[in-house]
């Protein structure tokens, strides 16, 4: 791909960051030093613009990943001749996840087939139907916990339930986005 072919930004902290800023590692794969290029704490980047500037092959497509503290490369989303521009969430591995504190917090960005890049896009779906399963587990489990009595199988709660159950479950994501990924701990 030829220099300027792609862009990103940090939705809201940052301008436009252009190809040239990433170090290509090979024909095939660039990568940006986020702990270097961004003054603020890394953690509170929430999404990443990547834009596509000049058309690819038809049968390739950009993917974006993220790497923290040097650990394996995680897939964010992807951009191509028919999708040129993409907003995606960051979602940076929790601290406990991260190897070394002091390494490097970087984006990838890869040139891949178009067909492999949907194939990860229906996985992370996947993933996404599971959160939402647990999320809707949590508000299960919290509403049992306010039954006042129970009629047949139905539950009989306060009216208020619901915003008390959000109010909780918003906490604790600020906390910890990934709490309802965490096996075996209760949220």
């Amino acid at each position: 791909m030829a220099a300027g072919a792609f862009q990103i930004f940090f939705v809201g902290v940052t301008p436009s960051i252009t190809s040239q800023a990433f170090l290509q590692v090979d024909a095939t794969h660039w990568v940006f030093e986020v702990s270097k290029a961004v003054a603020q704490d890394y953690r509170q980047l929430v999404e990443v613009a990547l834009v596509l500037m000049q058309p690819t092959d038809p049968a390739a497509a950009l993917g974006l990943y993220i790497s923290v503290g040097g650990a394996e490369w995680q897939y964010r989303g992807y951009v191509s001749n028919t999708h040129p521009s993409e907003v995606m969430p960051l979602q940076w591995p929790s601290t406990s996840e991260v190897v070394v504190s002091s390494a490097p917090v970087q984006i990838g960005i890869s040139l891949e087939a178009h067909d492999e890049l949907i194939q990860k896009e229906g996985s992370k779906l996947a993933g996404r139907q599971e959160f939402a399963k647990r999320v809707a587990l949590d508000l299960y489990r919290f509403m049992e916990s306010f039954n006042v009595g129970q009629a047949g199988n139905q539950l009989i709660l306060p009216t208020d339930v619901l915003d008390k159950w959000f109010i909780k479950f918003d906490s604790k994501f600020r906390r910890d986005p990934d709490f309802l990924m965490h096996v075996g701990e209760k949220s």
